[in-house]
């Protein structure tokens, strides 16, 4: 899932069309094993915005990469960009669930591997900094315990303290304050019900998004090195491998690899070495044929007999006749594994997306109670920070014929430990009122609520699309306990400058006064201190 907008990618070019099959001839050795050039300034790879605002969700500006350097060889058809890049950058930016870095693995396809080190680097680089503090696991428990689980008992609390309030208060005052108490009753009812189908939900999206990466298998497809060959199958000067996310000059293998060149494909490598082997023993038997005078009158040619390279000539027109067919079905099947990882890359991310854009809290409008006054509730939306810390991945490293291993590091990063806050105040917690605080009860204006609606942001670089959104719903939620706390405050007095409020039930009242009110609240006192009575 991304976290900047959903239309940030507009794809890569097309990738160019590929040349005929590898296979090998008997060419002179050259050096093998390119090295990866070093990688490019790191505030090139991604742009952030200066300031971000911190009242509203935040959509990262959809700024072109800086370009790529490619082969330095003109005539090299690699493309410089992959064109599975994108696709998968917009699968393994969604984080599902935690700790999830170590049990994702490529997919067997029947091609090479990226290393451990590339792919590790490649997952992160996709993924916000703390990836795991912007998963949806942790973000679907923040809405089960930090709200839903703090308001669970509010409403028989509210109602068994209302009970006890009446044993000593009777009256139109009493009566007036009940219908408050029970229209708040109802409100925390109806949001601990939308915070419910929020998660659950949430819970949707992330076995999906789960199962899309994998399951518990952790498999997901990688896309695979492209090739390129300079010169012909059978005669070739080297073969250009290039990885996804490769940076400058292709990595080159010379006819002293090609067993190696042909296993990175998912080719049989002893096919090489049965061409190799076969042009060699047919350039020998040219020589030795033409060596005898009987032989070169026969064939009409010149006394002196053939060269060395008339020779390589007539054994690669025999190995072209002889191994052709093979040559073209490797290749062919080469070109088909490759379509099918792109594909099932841009189909794994397009289900990505489609999961990305249905995640919503549920959200309807409810009335507060007539008695609660907004001067006592924050009504501004809380700050939300993007994620940050992600940047287009760069592999660095040969792809490799052995799988990731998918081992933890004996010290992997946490993510910051986060603060708690325990409700406290107003009638439901049967404490002391205090100031609401922290973000809004139900935000909105007036006299309605509104349960906040979580969006997904995105970008260029697509990490999570619980970035920005699941950190400001997450925030959003918990202030909303918070506010509705505020709410109950105000009923009781227990606002900014609050009185007494209401006794809890681990608090005894004084035996000779059945109530203690807020007198700036309610003007109400016992009658035995009313000089009036």
């Amino acid at each position: 899932m991304s976290d900047n907008s959903y239309e940030s990618y507009q794809g890569l070019d097309a990738a160019a069309p590929a040349s005929s099959a590898p296979a090998f001839g008997d060419v002179a050795p050259a050096a093998a094993g390119a090295t990866a050039p070093p990688p490019p300034p790191a505030d090139a790879l991604s742009t952030q915005p200066a300031e971000v605002p911190t009242d509203t969700i935040v959509t990262l500006p959809d700024c072109p990469p800086a370009p790529r350097p490619g082969c330095s060889n003109a005539a090299c058809e690699n493309p410089t960009e992959h064109p599975g890049e994108a696709g998968w950058q917009r699968l393994v930016s969604a984080v599902p669930v935690e700790r999830q870095l170590y049990r994702l693995r490529p997919k067997e396809a029947g091609m090479s591997f990226p290393t451990e080190a590339d792919f590790r680097t490649a997952v992160a680089a996709v993924r916000p900094e703390y990836a795991d503090a912007h998963s949806i696991e942790r973000l679907r428990n923040a809405w089960t315990d930090s709200v839903a689980g703090r308001l669970a008992d509010w409403s028989e609390r509210i109602k068994s303290n209302l009970t006890d309030l009446s044993e000593g208060w009777a009256g139109a005052d009493f009566e007036s304050f009940e219908a408050a108490c029970t229209q708040t009753r109802e409100l925390v009812e109806d949001v601990i019900d939308d915070i419910d189908a929020t998660v659950g939900s949430l819970q949707s999206t992330e076995d999906s998004l789960y199962s899309i990466q994998g399951g518990d298998s952790g498999e997901i497809p990688y896309p695979a090195p492209q090739f390129w060959i300079d010169g012909d199958w059978h005669s070739w000067v080297s073969v250009h491998v290039r990885p996804a996310w490769w940076h400058g000059d292709c990595i080159e293998y010379t006819c002293r690899d090609a067993e190696h060149v042909l296993a990175l494909g998912g080719a049989e490598p002893e096919l090489a070495t049965e061409i190799i082997d076969y042009i060699d023993e047919r350039i020998l038997h040219f020589v030795d044929y033409y060596s005898s005078p009987v032989n070169i009158e026969r064939e009409g040619l010149d006394p002196k007999g053939i060269t060395v390279d008339e020779a390589k000539d007539l054994a690669v027109a025999d190995a072209m006749e002889h191994y052709g067919p093979a040559v073209a079905s490797s290749w062919t099947s080469y070109d088909s594994r490759h379509s099918e990882i792109n594909e099932d890359i841009e189909q794994r991310s397009a289900d990505t997306d489609d999961e990305d854009r249905s995640v919503r809290t549920v959200r309807s409008d409810k009335d507060y109670p007539a008695a609660a006054d907004p001067a006592y509730m924050d009504l501004e939306p809380p700050a939300m920070d993007p994620p940050a810390g992600t940047a287009p991945p760069q592999a660095s490293e040969d792809p490799s014929l052995e799988p990731p291993a998918g081992e933890v590091p004996e010290a992997e990063p946490d993510a910051p430990a986060e603060e708690d806050d325990e409700p406290s105040g107003g009638l439901a917690s049967g404490g002391p009122g205090g100031a609401a605080g922290g973000g809004p009860g139900f935000a909105g204006g007036g006299g309605t609520a509104t349960l906040p609606t979580a969006s997904g942001t995105t970008g260029t670089t697509s990490s999570s699309a619980f970035g920005a959104a699941a950190t400001g719903a997450a925030a959003t939620g918990a202030a909303a306990a918070a506010g509705s706390r505020g709410s109950s405050s105000a009923m009781m007095g227990g606002g900014a400058g609050g009185g007494h409020g209401m006794p809890g039930n681990d608090t005894e009242r004084e035996a000779d006064v059945d109530l203690v009110e807020d007198e700036n609240m309610w003007g109400f006192i016992n009658e035995d201190d009313d000089p009036y009575a």
